[in-house]
C-alpha cells in the first residue's frame, strides 16, 4: 500500500525524494538511507491523511512550497550537522584515489572548463571583447557555470561527493547560458558522478 502511495505521479513526492537524494550525496550510505526512509515515511503518512480528508489534490502545491521553504534547513543539516554526526559514527572518510578513468575524465573536464572560462573572461578583462559578440547574459552565465564546474571537478579529487554536488548547479547554469555546448556540461556531470560512485563503492 505504501509503495503504491509513494509511486503516485503529480503529488510532489517525486520532487521531494529527488531533492533528498541530491542533498544527501556524499554522506555515508546508512545515513542517506535513514534520511530517505524518514522522508518516505512522512510522505506516506501525509498522503494517507490527505486521502482521509479528501484533499489529495492539494498535495503537490503544499509539498512544493514546503520543499522550497525547507531548502535552507536541509542544507544547514547537510553541511553542518550531518558531517559532524558522520565523523562521530563512522570516523573520517578516507581519501579515495582516482582511477585511470576518473583521472582522465577529471582532467578533460577541468581543461574544458578552464579553457572556456579563459576564452570568455580574458577578452573582457583586456577590453578586446566585442559588444555584440555574445549578447545578453550568456557570457556571464557561461563564465559562472565554467568557474563552478572547474571548482567542483577540482574539489572532487579530494572530496568526491561534495565535488559532484558542486558540479551540478554549475553545469545547469552553463547549460542555460550555452545550450549548444550541452555535451560538455553533460560530461562534467558524468565526471562528478563517476567520482561520487567511486567513493560510494570504496570500503569504509
Amino acid at each position: 500500500m505504501t509503495s503504491r502511495l509513494l509511486g503516485r505521479r503529480g503529488d510532489g513526492s517525486a520532487a521531494v525524494r529527488g531533492w533528498v537524494g541530491f542533498y544527501t550525496l556524499g554522506l555515508p550510505r546508512p545515513m542517506r538511507q535513514r534520511r530517505q526512509a524518514e522522508v518516505a515515511g512522512d510522505l506516506a503518512d501525509e498522503t494517507l491523511d490527505a486521502i482521509r480528508h479528501g484533499d489529495r489534490s492539494v498535495l503537490f502545491r503544499q509539498r512544493l512550497i514546503r520543499l522550497l521553504l525547507g531548502i535552507p534547513a536541509d542544507l544547514s543539516w547537510r553541511f553542518l550537522d550531518a558531517p559532524a554526526a558522520a565523523r562521530q559514527l563512522y570516523g573520517a572518510a578516507p581519501w579515495v584515489p582516482l582511477t585511470r578513468w576518473t583521472l582522465a575524465l577529471t582532467g578533460v573536464v577541468a581543461t574544458i572548463a578552464a579553457g572556456g572560462l579563459a576564452i570568455v573572461t580574458v577578452p573582457v578583462l583586456t577590453g578586446e571583447a566585442g559588444p555584440d559578440l555574445w549578447p545578453g547574459w550568456g557570457p556571464v552565465g557561461f563564465a559562472i557555470g565554467s568557474a563552478v564546474v572547474l571548482l567542483g571537478v577540482l574539489g572532487s579529487v579530494f572530496w568526491p561527493r561534495l565535488g559532484a554536488i558542486v558540479i551540478v548547479p554549475g553545469a545547469l547554469i552553463g547549460l542555460f547560458a550555452a545550450p549548444w555546448l550541452w555535451g560538455s556540461w553533460l560530461l562534467a556531470v558524468i565526471a562528478g558522478a563517476a567520482r561520487a560512485y567511486q567513493a560510494d563503492e570504496a570500503p569504509r
